[in-house]
């Protein structure tokens, strides 16, 4: 975890929006904004006793007011503004064909999925395998293990101390791989790199945050 394998999955982690933040070749100039498949695949894939991705709706079983206000913002949606007919003025302001189909190109979806290139992350389906649609719909956008971490090793100990009913310290959660949210994480999409950067600001991100904040009643720090 602290090859900072999934950086580049760690989509935007706080931001006011994650429409086209990494859309590569799509700008019609490979020269200029590099593909954002290629950082992801040079990262270490995850696997055997590594932590893998699971999907949010996993995270939702606990977590379920995040879940819900994560699901009104832009960030669940990330996929979603890759296709035709979505995001039109913003993709025409930088130049972006509105027409397009964006959802398949390689160089968008390590910002616009979670855990794309990585073990158990957003893979392509093909559209006869329902069950991999099924779990490509489970990873689309930026979910909570784009700011978090994969969560399989994790989410386990959330299990345990949610049965136990016992307190708990951050560093458990980061011990078994969860994410710092930092803004090495984020600059990794939102930078002047990709075609519609606009700014970022950590610090006031950070507080907007990727969805509403309740308290952990059985976290002591």
């Amino acid at each position: 975890m602290k090859a900072r394998m999934g950086v580049v999955l760690a989509i935007g982690c706080v931001g006011i929006g994650t429409i086209l933040w990494q859309v590569g070749s799509a700008s019609g100039d490979s020269g200029v904004v590099p593909s954002a498949v290629a950082i992801a695949t040079s990262m270490p894939v995850l696997g055997g006793d590594g932590p893998t991705y699971v999907g949010s709706s996993k995270c939702k079983m606990c977590h379920i007011k995040q879940n819900k206000s994560w699901k009104k913002g832009k960030k669940a949606k990330a996929l979603e503004s890759l296709k035709p007919g979505h995001a039109d003025d913003i993709k025409t302001k930088h130049g972006l064909d509105p027409g397009k189909d964006y959802t398949t190109d390689e160089s968008c979806l390590a910002c616009h999925t979670t855990g794309y290139g990585q073990a158990g992350g957003f893979a392509i389906p093909d559209p006869s395998d329902k069950k991999a649609v099924k779990r490509a719909k489970k990873l689309a956008g930026v979910g909570c293990e784009s700011c978090h971490g994969p969560g399989s090793e994790y989410i386990k100990l959330h299990k345990e101390i949610l049965k136990s009913k016992r307190k708990y310290k951050v560093e458990e959660m980061y011990a078994a791989g969860m994410f710092k949210i930092e803004e090495s994480t984020c600059v990794t999409c939102h930078n002047d790199k990709n075609p519609t950067f606009e700014g970022f600001d950590f610090a006031a991100m950070k507080e907007q945050g990727a969805h509403d904040h309740f308290e952990l009643k059985q976290r002591e720090n």
